[in-house]
This record gives C-alpha cells, sequence and structure tokens, in this order.
C-alpha cells in the first residue's frame, strides 16, 4: 500500500510539473443579443478556475453601455472583478439586448443584485485601443482570440495603423464564429 501511495504522489506531482501553460485568451462578444456570449464567457471562468486558460480582456461589439457592465457583473460573480473591458464605439447594435439590463436591477436596499464596478461601458476603454494594448504587452505568438460576435472590433484592429502586424507577432490562433 505505501508503495502505491508513493507512486500516485509521484505520478500527481510530475502532471502538476508537466501541464501545458494556461491559453492566454482574448474573448471578443457581443454580448447580449443571445444567450451563446454569457454561456461562453462562463465556460471561459470555468475553464481559468481549472488553469486551462487565462481571459486577458473582453472586447464588446455590442454598442450599449449595459453590456460592458452585464460583462463586468459576469466577470466579478467569478471573482475576477479586474479583468479588461474594452467597448466598440459607433457600433451596429445599439439595441440594449435581452439580458444586458439586468446589470441595473437593485435590492430593496438599492444595492446593485449583480454586483460589479463599470456601472456603464461609457466609462471603459475603447476596444481596439484595449486590444492593441493587450497584445503589446503578450509574448509574440502567444494569444488566442476567441470571436463570437460582429467581426467590428477586429475589422477595425486590422485596419488600424500596425494593427495587422501586431496580430500576426502576437495572435496563435483566431477563432472566428462567422455567419451570413
Amino acid at each position: 500500500m505505501k508503495h502505491l501511495l508513493a507512486i500516485f504522489a509521484l505520478l500527481h506531482a510530475t502532471l502538476l510539473t508537466t501541464h501545458a501553460e494556461p491559453v492566454r485568451l482574448i474573448f471578443d462578444t457581443d454580448m447580449g443579443n443571445d444567450v451563446d456570449d454569457l454561456m461562453a464567457l462562463i465556460m471561459i471562468h470555468n475553464l481559468q478556475s481549472r488553469g486551462a486558460c487565462e481571459l486577458l480582456a473582453v472586447t464588446t461589439t455590442k454598442d450599449h453601455p449595459q453590456a460592458a457592465a452585464f460583462t463586468d457583473a459576469v466577470n466579478t460573480f467569478y471573482g475576477r472583478p479586474d479583468i479588461p473591458i474594452g467597448v466598440v464605439r459607433d457600433g451596429g447594435a445599439k439595441e440594449p439586448g435581452r439580458f444586458n439590463l439586468l446589470a441595473e436591477e437593485k435590492g430593496a436596499d438599492g444595492s446593485l443584485l449583480y454586483p460589479h464596478d463599470l456601472t456603464n461601458g461609457t466609462k471603459a476603454p475603447e476596444a481596439v485601443a484595449l486590444l492593441m494594448e493587450t497584445l503589446a504587452a503578450q509574448p509574440d505568438h502567444s494569444v488566442v482570440i476567441a470571436q463570437v460576435g460582429f467581426f467590428t472590433n477586429l475589422g477595425r484592429l486590422l485596419d488600424a495603423p500596425g494593427g495587422r502586424e501586431l496580430v500576426a507577432k502576437k495572435v496563435k490562433l483566431l477563432s472566428v464564429m462567422a455567419g451570413t
């Protein structure tokens, strides 16, 4: 029995020291149009809790102030209130969405039902600037960008001076949910 425990301890220690480095991830979303974006962000937080990824930033392509606030409420719920959130400016989707207004909901005592400190997307940095800053701070070919909303932020990033070069240098995988 002692030998089995020793072998188990050795295997456990080996697995802990040989696991892959967490995926460095930027999530670009149109948070609020449908529940799929929320579910994806929840899954990302669970993967980060397991050590499989590190959420570097979230950018929103929904041009409504509560899209960023709702995203911050989700990040705060998962214990990560300081994940940077960037927002599109002059984007196409300006309606509030199906559930983003939950970020404003208050209890009987006047406190937010879903605590967060980014109460309005107008107080968040512009998405392309945040993308460039976040990418520039990462090692070459180390970042995965998962884009599940409109292509506005990524299109603007690629059109920005030095944007294509930065993406080519820093991004190892770009995953785009594309439709018609």
